[in-house]
């Protein structure tokens, strides 16, 4: 595991701003690591967010697993209630193309900005230690179900994700709230796709068995 040494925050750039700053560079890549070296102490939730958002747009199979197993580590440090960000030297060395990069955040900047300015810090008890437990074991819960090849189920959990990210680096407890609203849909939504498919799957069992 590599420790990755967080800057002090510059309060002046929202998480926008920091998004939009790493389409910018010399390198043709945008590594991990960058990332993390980016958002210095708002690295948990600026990076779960990140990683989320990301994982919404199409990727080949195998995809979401790549997104979801940095967000479950993270996840898992939160829940630890780690200060520092220790991910593993070839997670930090995984890179984006730039250009690719860049086009995404151009579609959703315009919309995280006014979301993020809807969000400020309140409700202190839901955004405390005992909350960062519960929000980082929920979102490893999460980042299981987006990596699952469920139509759909990848869009649910990973907008979820984005919203106890964003709870997290605003410290804002109606985020946390509407995170865990957003976590019971996904369940139930998980549950519905289940019993539709073991019902169609029992269906073609007994019309192959009536056959012979």
């Amino acid at each position: 595991m590599t420790l990755v040494p967080l800057p002090s925050p510059d309060e002046s750039r929202t998480f926008a701003d920091v998004l939009e700053g790493l389409g910018v560079g010399e390198d043709p890549k945008l590594s991990l690591r960058e990332m993390v070296e980016a958002f210095g102490e708002r690295g948990f939730g600026a990076l779960i967010l990140l990683l989320a958002l990301m994982a919404l747009f199409p990727w080949p199979p195998g995809g979401k697993a790549v997104f979801a197993i940095p967000i479950i580590l993270l996840s898992a440090e939160m829940a630890l209630q780690r200060d520092e960000v220790w991910l593993p030297r070839w997670l930090l060395n995984l890179s984006v193309s730039r250009p690719a990069y860049r086009a995404a955040t151009a579609k959703i900047l315009p919309r995280l900005d006014r979301v993020e300015r809807l969000t400020r810090p309140r409700w202190p008890a839901l955004t405390g230690e005992i909350a960062d437990v519960a929000v980082g074991l929920t979102c490893i819960l999460l980042a299981l179900m987006m990596a699952l090849p469920v139509p759909l189920g990848d869009a649910l959990p990973g907008l979820t994700l984005a919203l106890f990210g964003m709870a997290v680096i605003q410290r804002d407890g109606l985020f946390v709230i509407a995170g865990f609203l957003g976590t019971a849909v996904c369940g139930i939504y998980l549950a519905l796709v289940w019993t539709t498919v073991t019902a169609i799957v029992s269906g073609l069992v007994h019309w192959a068995a009536s056959l012979f």
